[in-house]
Parts: C-alpha cells; structure tokens; sequence
C-alpha cells in the first residue's frame, strides 16, 4: 500500500492556518484601566464569563485550523494505493499458454524442477477450463516455439504436449514467446498464462515492447509464478589459459547467485583424460577466483571446469579452448629466410600452417634455421618441412631416426638445392635421387605454366577434395621443377600429384613407420603459384593431417552459445566438411562455398563440437557453453511490476482521498457554527 500526492505544491497553502491563531491574538482586552465603583463588583463576573469564554475559543481555534488544513490537504490531490488482484482468466473462451522451459527451470525444489511444476500447473488449468475453450500454447526456452501453429479446442492434445515439456540449456525469450501469443490471438481479446519464474537480468526488461502491445489490444497477461526458495545456484563464468608456471596455467572464476557464501569444488578436466581438482569459497552474491597449474604437456583441444553444484545442474560444467601445450608439433626449417618476411621461403607455409597467425589455432608451427634441426625429437615433433635447404647432411642421421620412428618428412626444392648434399645423405629417405633444375616451360615466357593432374580421390590424401576442390589442383601451374631419377612405383614408393606432362610433382617413399614426401617444385610462389591458388591453405592442412601431425591451423578455436547460430569462417576451398557434436552425433549444418568457406550450425547442446572432413583430424574445435544470464537466476523485475509500469491501473486499486477531505470540512464548519449558537456573544 502506498500513498501519494497529485498536486505536492497546493501544500503550501497551509500557511492559511496562521489566519486563526492571529485573529485569536488580536482580541485582547484593553492594558489601562480605572477602577470604580460598582465596576469592582463587576469584574468578579467578568473573569467567571472571561475563563468559560476562553475554552470554548482553544476549540473553536482548533477546529478552524482543522479546516483550512483539510482545504489544503484535499487541493493537494491525495491518492491512497494497493495492490489489487490478478485478472481472472478463461472469460473470454480464448488462452494460451507460455511455459518458460529455459534452463533456469531448471533448478531442483522439493525433488522437482521448475518446470515440471509450471507443467503440473500448466495441465491442471487446461483440465479445469470449460469444453470448446480454445487453447494455443508456447515454450519460451532459446528461441520461442509454438506447440500448437494456431488456437485448437483439442485440449487432450494441448495436454500431451505439455507433459512433453522439460528444461533445456536455452535462455528466456519472453519476448519471442508474447510475440507469438499476439500472432496466434490475431488481434483478439484473451488471456495469456505465462509459466516462468522470472529468473534473469534483463528477461522481462526485453519483453516489455511485446508486453505492451498485448496490452494495448486489450489481452489479460497473467503471471503464474513458480520459484525456488530460496534461490541458489553456483557457476562457472569464465576459464581462460594463461602464462605461468610449468605449462603455464587456467585461472577459472566461479559466481554465487544465492543469498549465502558457500565452498565448492571445482574439477578441472584436460585433454588426455588429466584431471585436477581444488576448493573454493564464494560470497554471496559475489564471485571468486581459482588457478590450475596446467602439466608441461598436455594436448590441444576444448577442456571443461566443473563445480560441484546441487542448485543448477545444467550450467555447472564450462568448455574452453586448452592450446597444445608443449613444442610444436610441427618443424619448419627454413632454408632462404629472405631480407622480409614475404620473401622468406616459407612465408607462405607458415600461413597455410597457422592461418590466423596463431590467435585461433591451437600452437604456432616452430620455425627454425637448418641449424635447429638438431633440436628436432621424435617425442616432441611428428612432422618437418624442409623448405629449400642447402646442405641437410649434418643432420641426416638424425633425420632418418626420425622417419624410423613415425616421424615425416616433407622436402621442398629451390634454388638452395644441390642433388649432391641430398642423395649421399638422405639416400634413405629419398622417394628417388634428384636431378638438376629444369624448364617447364620457356624461359622467355612471363606468365604460366605446366598445371598439375587432378590427382585421385580414391588415395587418403586427396578423399576431402571428391567434390568442386580437386579442380582446384587444374588452377596450380609450375615453371621449374626438379628433375628426378626414374623409380619403381611399389608398396613403398608411389607418385601421388603429376604435372600435365606425366613427370611427378609429389612423390611417398614409406620409411620405417614414418613417410617422407618429396615435393619437386619449391613451397613458396618462385616455382610455382601453389601458395597463390585457394587450395594451398586446405591442401597443407591436410598433408599434415594425412602424415599424422597437428599443424596449428588445423584446430582453429571459436567459441558459441547454445541455441544461437555459430557462423565459422574456415580457410578451406572446394570441401564439405562435418560437424560432429559432443556425442559423436552428425550436427546439421550449412556449408557456405567461398573463400573462405563458412560453415554454420545452432548448438543444442553445451560441450565440444568438431568441425573437419569425415575420417580425418578436425580443422575445428568449438566449444559451446550455455547463456550466461540464465545461471543469473535471482528476479530483477516481475511481470507485474511491468505491466504496472505500462498500465497501473492493470493491478492496483486507487482511492481519491480529496472528496472525503472536503466531507470533512464541511463537518467542520457545521460543528463550528453549532459550537457559536451554543455559546452567547
């Protein structure tokens, strides 16, 4: 209940109530006077009238102040207010109904959740409203969807899609959900229930505009009300990898939405099956941090913090993007680093490698100079490009270790290249020995080329390109390349790209357990417009791939909400990747042709999704993670006070305090002119 004034400044007229009290102080008898006489006898007389006259005049006084006060106070507009009663529903034969099943419903009261409370009720309402009532209903979780396309009279039906009904991982879309109540009512008077339990900082905030053209139609929104109490729930916000000791580390931060501090566990789970758990403490309504330091090796990929949290089961669990942490997986070893970075040999290589320069792929490849070739490990490395090196020799034994052991080799050739320093040295890795330099085409020429042979889908190397992407190879074109000794193809060694002319352009010789592959042009454009053509960015990245390492690039990071669109801008030309979800399941998604290539698709679920070609390592990691605001679950504003906002008068009751002080006016004065004539002058 609460109280107010129309018109504040009438109370200024109070100062009218002076008026009595000065018309009270000037009658006053006379100061100098002359005793006489009978005059003496008389004044006895005067001071018995004087004392009977002087209380009724303090009454009288009273009443007169009294008046004017209530003149004042009623020319103020005075105005008493109350909350009224919620607007009945079912009168006008037309309801539908909004049941929030938002993850916020989520949360466990007396052994159920909230929205199979808001359903229980949902169903009761529906049982006990008449035959022939027409019925529409709406879920309000992510984005809001109607369960039945327009008004039915079949409740039986409305009732089995009810019980249908159960939490999600969306958020409240309030606003989509009147939105479709107005559609569905076409105008129409009605009434809409809305199951919800308000949860969320801006749930209601944002439906207001749909809140009030409802209104403004003359429908009756009614809140049906459904909370927890009290309201408690623990999260994880936000993880992010950092700096640190050892392998660096993941700070976590943990919010209390409960009115009381508490202590949880946290698990950190890292790829390769590591887990580390700690304690924190959060204050109420507050939040707290953690760190982990993380093991000097761990593998890439999406990782997940866990709280040990009753409240909410559904947001307790965060995914985030954990870098490869360790060396590269991948060695690149420069042999003509150039006076810019554009005319280095592997410029171009180190792109296709790590197409956003590291900020999204997982670990940067590790450039070295052929000197670095001596830090090369098996344990720490899987594959290395030779791009255009003048003298491997002093590390071809180690090279060959390598190989033996599962590593790969990829060689590029150049003008560095010298066929003596390569096939005395690396005679065991060669898929064959090499020649001199030769012409493809003729040395006065300015432009073109001897394009390549579309290469055969059926090899695992060149399976993602079956559909427009090995075309792409037809647009590479080579102007010098290396001549090579003729070889036995075999079980061992095996041409897997040709040039136009029937000489090899990509040549496997298997090693051990390892592959080495020779490439006879060079890696960056002086050769060849390879780096140039929209297929060198995919083709890389799957080279690596097929040789059993990890380039950077090929695990771009991106991050989405569940149930809103991820748009992923991948740098892959002519190929249909697949986006598979965290239960292994095939994901529909949209595959935009371009370069780059997009690919999109609407996470239902929190968790790690792979983005990549069937068969093969993904190109892709995203890691999905539910609405932030719906872990919020404390109300900052109701429907009620919403629709009280747009229309008080929706649910409040109002009383004009102004008549009834003029009422009592008038009895004032009627008292005062009773108390005159009672009283002789």
């Amino acid at each position: 209940m609460s109280f107010g004034l129309l018109a504040p400044l009438a109370l200024a007229l109070g100062l009218l109530a002076a008026g009595p009290i000065l018309a009270h102080m000037a009658r006053q008898k006379p100061t100098d006077t002359v005793d006489y006489g009978l005059m003496i006898l008389l004044r006895r007389l005067v001071k018995k009238t004087e004392r009977r006259r002087q209380i009724r005049d303090k009454v009288l006084l009273a009443l007169r102040m009294l008046a004017i006060a209530l003149v004042v106070f009623a020319a103020a507009q005075p105005r008493l207010s109350w909350p009224g009663e919620a607007p009945e529903f079912g009168g006008t034969g037309i309801v539908v109904l909004l049941v929030d099943d938002s993850m916020s419903m989520g949360v466990e009261q007396g052994g159920s959740r909230l929205v199979a409370q808001s359903r229980d009720q949902a169903v009761r309402v529906v049982e006990g409203l008449p035959p022939g009532t027409a019925l529409g209903l709406i879920t309000l979780g992510g984005d809001a969807t109607r369960l039945t396309p327009q008004l039915t009279a079949d409740h039986a039906l409305v009732i089995e899609r009810l019980e249908a009904i159960d939490a999600g991982y969306g958020r409240t879309d309030l606003a989509g959900g009147l939105r479709h109540a107005r559609a569905i009512l076409g105008g129409a008077p009605g009434e809409v229930l809305v199951f919800t339990d308000q949860a969320g900082p801006t749930t209601v905030q944002r439906a207001t505009t749909e809140l009030g053209r409802l209104i403004e139609l003359g429908v009756a929104v009614i809140p049906r009300v459904v909370r927890a109490d009290p309201a408690e729930n623990v999260a994880v916000v936000s993880a992010d990898y950092g700096d640190g000791l050892e392998g660096g580390s993941v700070t976590v931060e943990v919010a209390n939405y409960g009115a009381a501090s508490v202590e949880r566990a946290l698990t950190l789970s890292l790829p390769g099956d590591n887990e580390i758990t700690a304690f924190v403490e959060v204050p109420a309504e507050g939040s707290a941090t953690e760190r982990f330091t993380i093991p000097a090796t761990v593998p890439g990929g999406v990782a997940s913090v866990h709280v040990h949290d009753e409240g909410l089961t559904l947001d307790d669990t965060r995914y985030f993007h954990l870098p490869r942490v360790g060396a590269s997986r991948v060695m690149v070893v420069d042999g003509d680093p150039g006076v810019t970075p554009i005319k280095s040999e592997v410029y171009f290589l180190e792109r296709a490698l790590a197409p956003w320069g590291g900020r999204r792929g997982g670990v940067v490849p590790q450039i070295v100079s052929p000197v670095g070739l001596r830090d090369l490990s098996a344990d720490e490395h899987q594959v290395v490009f030779l791009a255009n090196v003048a003298d491997p020799a002093l590390q071809a034994s180690l090279l060959v270790d390598f190989v033996r052991q599962g590593g790969a080799v990829v060689i590029g050739m150049g003008g560095n290249v010298t066929p003596a320093r390569y096939n005395g040295p690396l005679r065991d890795l060669l898929p064959t020995s090499i020649d001199a330099r030769r012409d493809l085409v003729g040395l006065d020429a300015d432009v073109g080329g001897v394009a390549l042979e579309l290469p055969s889908t059926t090899h695992p190397l060149f399976k993602p390109f079956t559909r427009a992407g090995r075309a792409s190879f037809a647009r590479i074109s080579t102007r010098h390349a290396m001549w090579v000794e003729p070889y036995e193809e075999g079980d061992e060694v095996q041409t897997l790209l040709s040039f136009a002319d029937g000489s090899p352009a990509l040549i496997e010789r298997k090693v051990g357990q390892g592959r080495v592959l020779l490439w006879t042009s060079t890696l960056d454009k002086d050769w060849t417009n390879a780096p140039l053509e929209a297929v060198f960015v995919p083709f890389v990245q799957r080279l690596v791939g097929y040789l059993g390492g990890t380039s950077a690039g090929g695990a771009l990071r991106f991050d989405a909400t569940v149930g809103e669109r991820a748009t992923l801008e991948l740098p892959l030309s002519g190929t249909e990747p697949q986006v598979i979800d965290p239960d292994g399941q095939l994901v529909l998604a949209e595959i935009i042709r371009g370069e780059p290539l997009e690919v999109r698709f609407t996470p239902t679920t929190p968790g790690a999704y792979a983005v990549g070609l069937e068969g093969e390592p993904p190109v892709a990691y995203v890691a999905a993670n539910v609405p932030a605001e719906e872990s919020d679950i404390r109300v900052r504003e109701t429907l009620a006070e919403a629709e009280a906002a747009i229309q008080p008068e929706l649910l409040q009751r109002h009383a004009e305090l102004g008549p009834a002080a003029l009422g009592g006016v008038l009895m004032l004065l009627l008292a005062q002119a009773l108390l005159s004539l009672r009283r002789p002058e």
